[in-house]
């Protein structure tokens, strides 16, 4: 009783707010081996707050800055957008700039995954309210971008997670109801084809929460725990053993939770050669929380409509 209790109370007066959090690495971070006990024991600074979510932090270090690239969210559209945040090297916050050529996409869009092949930068966001998986690349750092390529069509999954294995492509993505979906291709311009290999997993939480990152010859991709009680639970760094259309087998290292800094969740993390950031919850307090929960629901059921009606 007291369980359902505080489920109703939840749901009438609490919404996730969400932050992106920094630390300055000294050159002692080693990943993986040493990510938990940074985390654990440095001390973040959080960019000023100025929509209820900012999430999905994905970095750049570029001339002496650091550049921010996330969702933001605010209850009042109801809908993420992408921006950059830019700092200095002391993390003193310069500017915050709305990316450019995403707007008739006229979707939600979050995790603005980031991909440098030869000097050239390009993103994968989350579009999955379009039913499709999109490529853009960077015209004039850092705020405008080209949609250049559709890379999936009339599929509905969620932060895409590209990475590059003895010269084949893949594309890790989730369904909504976070099941694994694999593409693979010959390079990311190229025809991406739907394989379904062999599942050997530590876990069946898949769905992306950071880039991979190949080091000393060990490929390491980020997923994040998500349950039907709580979204954005906790990360987990896996080893990726072997992908290729026969078989995919990973190995959990480490899980990192919200005991990082005593918040209600985490469910992104990436870092730089000298910075780590990763976003955190909190569970707020409002009067008005179920009136932005309820008008969230309505816009994305518009938009879902628009979208559909546009395909159509």
């Amino acid at each position: 009783m007291q369980a359902k209790i505080k489920r109703i109370i939840n749901m009438l007066f609490y919404h996730e707010s969400w932050d992106i959090m920094i630390i300055k690495d000294h050159g002692t971070h080693l990943f993986p081996d040493n990510t938990l006990e940074i985390l654990n024991k440095s001390a973040a600074q959080q960019l000023k707050k100025k929509y209820t979510f900012q999430a999905d932090p994905f970095l750049i270090e570029k001339d002496d800055k650091l550049y921010v690239f996330y969702e933001a969210f605010s209850f009042r559209n109801s809908k993420g957008t992408l921006r950059c945040r830019i700092l200095d090297r002391e993390l003193t916050e310069i500017d915050d700039v709305k990316l450019e050529g995403f707007d008739d996409l006229r979707c939600h869009l979050s995790f603005p995954f980031l991909i440098n092949i030869n000097n050239q930068l390009f993103m994968i966001p989350e579009s999955s309210e379009r039913k499709e998986v999109l490529l853009f690349q960077s015209v004039e750092f850092p705020a405008r971008w080209k949609k250049i390529k559709v890379l999936l069509s009339d599929t509905e999954v969620t932060d895409n997670i590209f990475l590059s294995i003895n010269e084949t492509c893949y594309l890790l993505s989730t369904t909504m109801d976070n099941k694994i979906i694999i593409h693979s291709a010959e390079h990311l311009h190229g025809q991406w084809q739907r394989i379904t290999p062999t599942l050997k997993v530590s876990n069946h939480h898949h769905r992306g929460a950071g880039t991979p990152y190949l080091v000393d010859n060990k490929m390491y991709f980020l997923t994040q725990e998500c349950t039907p009680e709580t979204y954005g639970k906790s990360i987990y760094i896996k080893e990726l053993v072997t992908l290729n259309d026969i078989n995919f087998d990973e190995n959990l290292i480490e899980q990192i939770n919200s005991s990082i800094n005593h918040s209600d969740g985490v469910h992104t993390l990436n870092f730089s050669n000298n910075y780590i950031a990763y976003d955190t919850k909190i569970n707020k307090f409002s009067l008005l929380a179920i009136l932005k929960k309820l008008s969230y629901k309505f816009m994305v059921k518009y938009r879902n409509i628009y979208l559909s009606r546009q395909h159509n």
